[in-house]
């Protein structure tokens, strides 16, 4: 009977600690009833070690229709590089405002490309139709923390969002659509 105990204990434990969320720590979260500007966390801690203003890692992943897209393929433009997946509850509490980004950005040349870790093609294809999701998206079906490519952007936390230049070089990384907005709007004023 102990032993059942214990079983059941450690696998409660063990989804509690998923379902907690998308990162590799947790602090603290505020109360329900917080202030927005208090809800946000310091995620210093999950900055990736990428130098801003270095190439950003190019990387190639097949969008949900099984074509071969680089990142490389949109130099000359700014793109807005989203990782995320659709089992990630940050990633999906993002969506609207990065939904928005799009709308108010895209049309003005901006792009837009998502990278889903999801390893099911299936679960990324019926949330991009239920939601409405307009830009492009790819995905190599590789878990998150053993996917190149996160390796590649060195990726604790997601989502995370790049902003990279037209030169290819990165501009900035953020953790929140706000604060990716913003940046956007500095770079463009330049």
């Amino acid at each position: 009977m102990k032993r059942i105990t214990f079983l059941s204990t450690a696998l409660l434990l063990a989804v509690l600690f998923v379902a907690a969320g998308c990162g590799r720590k947790k602090t603290t979260s505020p109360a329900p009833d917080a202030p927005a500007e208090e809800v946000q966390q310091d995620m210093s801690q999950y900055l990736p070690n990428l130098e801003m203003g270095t190439p950003a890692p190019d990387f190639e992943a097949p969008d949900i229709a099984g074509h071969p897209v680089k990142l490389s393929d949109f130099r000359g433009q700014y793109v807005v590089l989203d990782f995320w997946a659709t089992w990630c509850k940050d990633c999906r509490a993002e969506m609207p405002a990065m939904k928005q980004l799009y709308n108010d950005y895209g049309p003005k040349g901006i792009q837009f490309l998502g990278v889903s870790f999801d390893t099911d093609i299936q679960s990324l294809i019926d949330y991009g139709v239920e939601n409405e999701i307009a830009w492009l998206n790819v995905c190599n079906k590789i878990k998150w923390k053993e996917n190149p490519i996160s390796v590649a952007y060195d990726l604790h936390w997601i989502p995370s969002m790049f902003l990279v230049r037209p030169d290819g070089n990165l501009a900035a990384v953020c953790f929140h659509v706000s604060d990716l907005r913003a940046k956007l709007e500095e770079e463009l004023a330049d």
